[in-house]
């Protein structure tokens, strides 16, 4: 499988709930950490050092956290909302809605549940051919320090970047990919909000 197609899994489905058509981590407060943890680590041995522990993606994503997301491709742009419906020990219920441009929710969105172990895995980049920098990046929500992933695109020549900061655990900060010179795809945060605690 393509290495695009196997990281990014979770995005591509929030593709299908946009089609309108058919900062730091919170304490744990009480998780059994050990829930989280007992799993096997990814299959592949050679991976570059993950940006995030399902601990701290699991801290950071509760109930009700939510991104908006903007998704560019050449001739289209369009916005998507993902909210954390539920979560627990084990994982999180995601929806990911599509947004009109008043801001409304457009079409039917999609739920899927994710365990943390497979939200952190999401970022399993293969060491041979990939490269992980630190590097300071204008973004939507502002410039942000944090680490950047250029994964190379088996059977072509594209590559893919990813950008994540450290304080804002999950989905990457930004994401493109770069083909002949042109970025053919975009995804960014340009808004994030978790619930305060009580």
């Amino acid at each position: 499988m393509r290495r695009f197609g196997l990281v990014t899994s979770i995005l591509m489905l929030a593709a299908c709930a946009g089609q309108p058509d058919g900062p730091t981590a919170a304490p744990a407060g009480g998780h059994d950490d050990a829930a989280v943890s007992a799993a096997p680590e990814p299959v592949e041995a050679a991976i570059l050092e993950q940006p995030f522990t399902a601990e701290q993606i699991r801290d950071e994503w509760v109930t009700g956290f939510s991104l908006v997301m903007r998704r560019s491709t050449p001739g289209e742009v369009r916005l998507e909302r993902w909210t954390v419906l539920q979560a627990d020990a084990e994982g999180c219920q995601i929806e990911f809605a599509a947004l009109a441009d008043d801001g409304a929710v457009s079409g039917e969105p999609v739920v899927q549940r994710s365990t943390w172990l497979e939200l952190r895995d999401h970022a399993s980049f293969p060491s041979p051919g990939a490269s992980r920098e630190r590097t300071t990046r204008e973004t939507a929500l502002g410039a942000l320090e944090g680490w950047l992933y250029r994964v190379p695109e088996e059977g072509s020549e594209a590559v893919s970047e990813f950008f994540f900061v450290p304080g804002l655990p999950g989905a990457p900060v930004q994401m493109r990919t770069i083909e002949g010179g042109q970025t053919v795809f975009e995804l960014e945060q340009i808004e994030r909000s978790r619930p305060t605690e009580p």
